[in-house]
């Protein structure tokens, strides 16, 4: 038996967890054409976000660069410079991005393959305590089917492409983690040319360092809740990844598609010409990691008066800010707002915050029961000026941090 399907089906996961991880992965994806297979693997990763754990797979790579290929592509940060304040998690990547390679003479390189006419180049990479930023373009043999793909739901002047069939492996990883399946998920950007596409992809680190240890997940009764024990391995200062993708997709809204039958579509799966457009590698990578811990500042705060949550610590990196706290029955929702009074709005994960836009070097943070908070507060004029208003009635709690 897949032992990732082992986990998520026999996984016992509160029922207040799991509804509030249905009302989350319904914000997030409202459109229904969308693929089945993108909905399941942000549920999966959601599910066990909130369990405060993911594991990650076992596999080596290879690095090949191509230094025809390389030529034509500008190789320090143009695709940083050109995407960084596009982005949901934008910013001034330029500024601390650094080549993702070099050659013997010590000259910036970026690393390319071509599998059967189709490039990938990871070019600029920027790595903090949170998370990894690798910027890549890839250059299809044939044109991208640009007028038949979906905007980026977060953002309307991108696109997205699914690299969940990959596999990476970080050379800190000592637990034999094979049985979970761990891939990088989304390739956010524009395209350059009817042909080439550039973008910037984002390794949330939390998933990478907290994990279920393998005697854990080799128990006969293993399931999930908020008391099964998570390992974690510690962040070095440098590391190696070998990066192994199979294919690029994205969906598709093909029109021949409103041909088929409700029982065609039905048993359409993963990766079919109705519904999505791919090219198929593999490539594969091997590169090195620098941490960057000069730009990350952590600050706690104690929470009095609540339940079930007691502290909350905020990390501040250059793109973003992390909200860590106690809630292991997701009974709260923590919401920010910056020094102006500005809702600071979440990407994809809950509690962590783009500071693209805002003042963070004082933030109000605000403890809304789940409920309230999606029934009634969500619902409210949050992206005015009236934020503040509204969450110091509404809100359990509130307490202002500094940077």
């Amino acid at each position: 038996m897949d032992k990732k399907k082992l986990i998520i089906s026999d996984a016992e996961i509160p029922t207040i967890v799991q509804e509030k991880v249905d009302h989350a992965f319904t914000q997030i994806y409202e459109e229904e054409e969308r693929t089945m297979k993108k909905r399941s693997f942000r549920l999966i990763k959601t599910i066990v976000a909130t369990a405060a754990a993911l594991g990650v797979v076992v596999f080596s790579g290879v690095c090949i660069t191509n230094p025809t290929f390389a030529e034509e592509v500008p190789v320090v940060g143009n695709v940083f410079s050109s995407l960084g304040h596009k982005l949901g998690f934008g910013g001034d990547y330029e500024k601390y991005a650094k080549p993702i390679a070099s050659d013997s003479l010590n000259e910036a390189v970026a690393l390319t393959q071509t599998v059967d006419g189709n490039t990938v180049t990871l070019q600029d990479i920027y790595c903090d305590e949170k998370a990894m930023y690798i910027s890549m373009i890839v250059e299809s043999k044939e044109p991208f089917p640009i007028s038949q793909m979906y905007p980026d739901l977060d953002n309307k002047d991108m696109y997205m492409f699914y690299l969940f069939d990959s596999k990476v492996k970080y050379s800190f990883e000592t637990e034999d983690s094979s049985y979970n399946d761990n891939s990088l998920e989304y390739l956010k950007g524009d395209f350059i040319d009817d042909n080439k596409f550039q973008g910037v992809v984002k390794v949330d680190l939390d998933y990478v360092l907290n994990y279920y240890s393998k005697d854990v997940l080799d128990d006969s009764d293993f399931y999930t809740d908020a008391d099964t024990p998570v390992s974690h391995y510690d962040l070095p200062d440098s590391f190696t990844v070998d990066f192994d993708l199979n294919s690029i997709v994205t969906d598709i809204n093909n029109p021949a598609a409103s041909e088929l039958t409700v029982d065609e579509r039905d048993a359409l799966g993963w990766k079919n010409e109705y519904e999505n457009w791919w090219i198929d590698g593999p490539w594969h990578f091997n590169f090195e990691v620098n941490v960057d811990r000069q730009n990350t500042t952590s600050k706690t705060i104690d929470v009095e008066g609540l339940s079930g949550i007691s502290y909350i610590t905020v990390s501040k990196t250059p793109f973003e800010l992390q909200l860590d706290y106690d809630d292991p029955y997701a009974n709260y929702i923590v919401v920010a707002l910056d020094k102006d009074g500005k809702h600071m709005e979440a990407e994809d994960n809950l509690d962590m915050l783009p500071v693209k836009g805002h003042d963070v070097s004082e933030i109000t943070l605000y403890v809304c029961d789940y409920y309230d908070y999606m029934d009634e507060i969500k619902g409210q004029q949050l992206e005015t000026d009236k934020a503040k208003d509204i969450l110091d009635e509404k809100a359990l709690w509130s307490g202002v941090l500094s940077f």
